[in-house]
């Protein structure tokens, strides 16, 4: 399991400095949103935690506050039936932030 924890997270760093860091509006004391599309893990069959997208985005959230901001709040929506093969969930985060 930890193995793949640090696939997730190395996946997650290079979506933060490639990705997120470019859309994250500038300190400006106004409340700004920022969306990150994602999948569940492959078998995503059990009761459990979703390790994959609870590490993800929790690594997401933390570099943003290393950086300075604030989350205000952090909202998803699932979608079933996505990925090649139609077995996986797709998550819509919504991050606001200031």
């Amino acid at each position: 399991m930890e193995m793949f924890t640090k696939t997730q997270k190395a996946q997650s760093d290079n979506i933060y400095e490639k990705e997120v860091k470019s859309h994250i509006a500038p300190k400006d004391g106004f409340t700004h949103v920022l969306m990150i599309n994602s999948l569940s893990k492959w078998i995503n069959q059990l009761f459990g935690v979703e390790d994959k997208y609870t590490t993800q985005i929790d690594n997401i959230l933390t570099k943003m506050q290393k950086e300075g901001y604030e989350i205000i709040s952090v909202e998803h929506t699932a979608i079933k039936n996505q990925g090649l093969f139609k077995d996986m969930e797709g998550f819509h985060t919504l991050i606001s932030y200031k």
